[in-house]
């Protein structure tokens, strides 16, 4: 049988767009899973004076559509997410939890490229804006394990309401405050923010 090049372009199209069923991985509605997101979101943003999020469950959704595609090159679908990406996968569920919490992290990390001195969007710190960014009160998030064949197969993608880094003048002054709130020093459940760094 010979195939022609469109049903092969098809072919390795739903090869490369096919998750991993791994029981491992947190599905959008584990309590565990949300609740590391969130924590992790929530520690960052009270320290930059920005709200507490709300779970999403519609916009997890959309997250779990867009990141089962499985591209082979991790990819933004949306404006007012934050894609990460690691290889080779975790093999436990508690080390997918930790892989999840880790990159919501990781984030923040580029706090210290931000210029508060003249706020703007660049890819350098695009990640750290969005987290902490005061007009967002929703946010979604999906975790997959994509085949072992692409770039950085443990994907976590998360989307965002109001979405952030809007580039209009004054949006980031006015969504990106500096640390004038305080380390809270705990996170929502009471535990110590020497856990919560590392």
């Amino acid at each position: 049988m010979k195939l022609t090049p469109l049903l092969l372009v098809a072919a390795a199209t739903r090869i490369l767009g096919t998750p991993i069923d791994d029981r491992n991985v947190p599905s959008i509605t584990d309590p565990n899973f949300i609740g590391r997101i969130l924590d992790a979101h929530w520690y960052w943003r009270r320290i930059h004076c920005a709200q507490d999020l709300q779970w999403d469950h519609k916009l997890a959704e959309k997250a779990l559509h867009a990141v089962s595609e499985c591209t082979q090159k991790p990819k933004h679908e949306h404006a007012g997410s934050n894609l990460s990406s690691v290889g080779p996968t975790p093999k436990a569920y508690e080390k997918w939890l930790e892989m999840c919490r880790t990159i919501v992290h990781g984030w923040y990390e580029e706090e210290g490229k931000y210029p508060y001195h003249d706020p703007t969007y660049d890819d350098a710190w695009a990640h750290f804006t969005q987290l902490v960014w005061r007009d967002s009160s929703r946010v979604g998030c999906a975790v997959v394990h994509c085949p072992d064949h692409v770039d950085w197969p443990g994907r976590l993608y998360c989307l965002y309401e109001n979405v952030g880094n809007v580039v209009n003048d004054g949006e980031y002054q006015k969504n990106v405050w500096g640390k004038v709130c305080g380390d809270p020093g705990h996170d929502r459940a009471g535990t110590p923010v020497n856990q919560l760094k590392h």
